[in-house]
């Protein structure tokens, strides 16, 4: 099966809830800058939304004609039963969701899920788990990886390309990585803009509107695919029927 290479583009949505007060008009700001640029350029991002009150969600996701996606964030870290703690936040996920007319097919989170809870996944629709939610406290970048298998129909998202963290970096020379990357057997790479670690710098935030303008270009020669995560589920699931359930490891 041929494919154009994917890039999977999300963006880390933190609460107004968690800021300081002076910092959410910047939030705000940043968020509605990045919608405009998504739609100049006619694409869609899965949104990490931070706040489980889901504030926002449906403006997100209903006013851009670019359908986007959105993902909630669940931190299950703190509880020594996560299988309880993960059933109450999806319970109470799904319902809201539901009354807000928005589907939320990809989990974001702070751990790995255990094996013996993916059945919660599923019985809540979901199919991709993010565990990248934000710069990494490490100071070298992630390298991309390819999506793993987590049980049938479910997939973990790949590692986020960290450029935010070295801002001093040209947006050419993350394109030309990137470039190089898609040469290789490796079909998707994702990229995450992290809005919390450029509030108040304009800078930054004027390089990501050229990183989205490169990368339609590039689109638009056919060298690539832009694309939300719920997106790549559907991809995963043509290439685990075509190679009898084999993802290539990364």
């Amino acid at each position: 099966m041929s494919l154009t290479p994917q890039v999977l583009l999300s963006i880390n949505l933190p609460s107004c809830r968690t800021l300081r007060n002076d910092a959410s008009p910047a939030r705000n700001e940043i968020k509605d800058r990045l919608l405009r640029e998504l739609e100049n350029n006619d694409f869609a991002a899965c949104w990490i939304v931070h706040d489980q009150r889901l504030e926002n969600t449906a403006e997100i996701a209903q006013l851009s004609d670019a359908s986007q996606e959105v993902s909630v964030y669940l931190n299950v870290t703190t509880s020594p039963n996560q299988r309880a703690a993960l059933s109450t936040q999806l319970t109470n996920l799904t319902e809201r969701s539901r009354k807000l007319g928005v589907r939320v097919t990809t989990l974001s989170t702070n751990q790995k899920i255990d094996e013996g809870n993916l059945n919660l996944l599923v019985r809540n629709r979901m199919s991709m788990v993010n565990q990248y939610c934000g710069i990494q406290k490490t100071l070298r970048s992630i390298k991309s990886l390819e999506p793993s298998s987590l049980r049938f129909g479910i997939w973990e998202v790949p590692a986020p390309l960290q450029w935010t963290k070295q801002i001093s970096n040209p947006v050419g020379e993350l394109i030309l990585k990137s470039a190089m990357r898609f040469q290789s057997k490796r079909p998707f790479q994702h990229i995450q803009i992290d809005i919390q670690s450029i509030l108040n710098n304009k800078t930054s935030v004027n390089k990501i509107a050229r990183l989205l303008r490169s990368l339609n270009r590039m689109r638009e020669q056919g060298k690539i695919e832009v694309t939300p995560i719920r997106s790549a589920a559907i991809v995963l699931r043509q290439l685990q029927f075509k190679q009898s359930n084999h993802i290539p490891a990364a």
